[in-house]
């Protein structure tokens, strides 16, 4: 295997790659990179491919091929000599497992491994991809990523729920103690696949490669699989098995009591006073009144921390329908709901101190259904 490419494209395909690279891993092979190069018709092509096992990721770059071949090479080191490299042209090449690279007057060998010690790729048949709004897809990750569980015990909350049913895409994020969901309208994937349970590792990847491009993600349902397709980008990662938990039976039907505030003076508010919370609960006190008269209303944040001696008090005003209420919430919870909120202002739907609230923005985009659902925590006076 041979071939010569410039500097800075190789050093970018080296780093979209090293993402998936593990830090630590039993099999060696895994720290490599696997360099794939062929000249197909005169056009010259250098494939790198890295895995950990759960997740693939596959990037092809135009090179100048002198002779065509396969080797995987420690890929932080492969990097590193690179990344330092002149900006220059590098002319890569392997016998057998011993690899060379030259630029300059310089000349770096390392061994490599066989490609037979590889992974084997999953098998990617783009023919089948059905092709989506990008920016929409990374929006929907992003809106809904935060609530991923991290708690092993339950696997199927470990990643984030797809559902391609009907003229909407919906995706559903829960670790228990909140719950995001977003639904867009999209008939290009209906009817085209089960609900799927995805890795966040992978989407997380996804929106990274998606960027702020508006161009479409060509996206391939395998039976344990999903390949998502960005042009010289391919990502493949395993499925979580399902079934997800019921998650609908858990969003409250009605409630009787409606918050309307300032997105940012109460994200500002519950982030002061969440100085002075317990350090394991993170408890804020909501107190909610309803206005005398022609006022709309405010509410009381407080907290307290017993360790520090400390506590902490602060009004605001907002309009509030009901009756007058308590309510405690997990401070970083609520901020991670806050930040995803857009506009002014923010709704939020109570019916007791021990049910659900359900936390929006208004209005919400045409087209879109986004939602947020918090539980509450038992109040330490």
């Amino acid at each position: 295997m041979k071939f010569s490419a410039g500097r800075g494209e190789l050093l970018s395909a080296l780093q979209t790659v090293l993402s998936i690279v593990p830090t630590r891993t039993t099999l060696q092979v895994l720290s490599n990179v696997l360099l794939e190069v062929d000249n197909v018709k005169g056009v010259g092509k250098l494939r790198l491919a890295a895995t950990d096992l759960d997740t693939f990721v596959l990037k092809t770059i135009p090179v100048n091929v002198l002779k065509n071949g396969e080797i995987t090479i420690p890929a932080k080191v492969f990097a590193d000599i690179i990344r330092e490299a002149p900006e220059t042209e590098i002319e890569v090449g392997a016998s057998d497992t011993r690899v060379e690279i030259k630029f300059g007057k310089g000349i770096y060998r390392i061994s490599g491994i066989t490609p037979d010690d590889f992974p084997k790729l999953p098998e990617i048949n783009l023919a089948k991809q059905i092709k989506i709004n990008g920016a929409e897809l990374s929006r929907m990750i992003r809106k809904t990523i935060f609530g991923v569980s991290s708690d092993e015990t339950r696997a199927a909350l470990n990643g984030i729920l797809w559902r391609t049913k009907g003229d909407k895409m919906e995706m559903v994020a829960t670790d228990g103690h909140r719950l995001a969901k977003i639904s867009l309208a999209n008939k290009k994937l209906k009817g085209m696949h089960e609900d799927v349970i995805i890795p966040p590792k992978v989407l997380n990847l996804l929106v990274r490669f998606i960027g702020d491009e508006e161009n479409e993600v060509g996206i391939i349902f395998g039976e344990n699989n999903i390949v998502f397709s960005l042009g010289d980008i391919v990502l493949s990662s395993r499925l979580i098995e399902g079934p997800y938990p019921n998650f609908e039976q858990v969003i409250p039907k009605e409630s009787d009591k409606k918050l309307f505030a300032d997105i940012q003076t109460l994200t500002n508010t519950v982030k002061r006073v969440a100085i002075l919370s317990n350090t394991l609960t993170h408890q804020v006190k909501l107190g909610l009144k309803k206005g005398k008269g022609k006022e709309g209303g405010n509410i009381e944040l407080s907290s307290v921390n017993f360790d520090l001696g400390g506590e902490a008090q602060e009004s605001i005003p907002c309009e509030y329908v009901g009756e007058d209420m308590e309510v405690g919430y997990n401070a970083n919870y609520m901020l991670d709901i806050l930040k995803q909120m857009e506009g002014d202002k923010v709704t939020l739907e109570l019916s007791n101190p021990v049910s659900a609230g359900i936390i929006y923005s208004t209005p919400q985009p045409e087209g879109e259904e986004y939602l947020c659902l918090l539980m509450p925590l038992r109040l330490v006076e």
